[in-house]
């Protein structure tokens, strides 16, 4: 569970995702011990990396921005 919100943060902070922040920053902010981590269990879940992610599609998520 506590994994589940970890990542459903990091897609909220990469939403906002600038040329300024990186990832390792992204890492500590969720609360991961580092930041492969950090990718290897946003991998998991997503099936992509933090970054490749941003490449396939934007948005990729609405619930932060227009919560039900």
């Amino acid at each position: 569970m506590q994994g589940i919100v970890r990542f459903q943060k990091s897609l909220k902070l990469l939403q906002h995702y600038t040329e300024n922040a990186n990832l390792a920053q992204i890492a500590y902010q969720c609360g991961y011990a580092d930041q492969s981590h950090f990718i290897r269990e946003f991998k998991q879940f997503s099936g992509y990396t933090p970054l490749s992610l941003l490449n396939v599609c934007k948005p990729y998520s609405d619930l932060f921005n227009n919560p039900i």
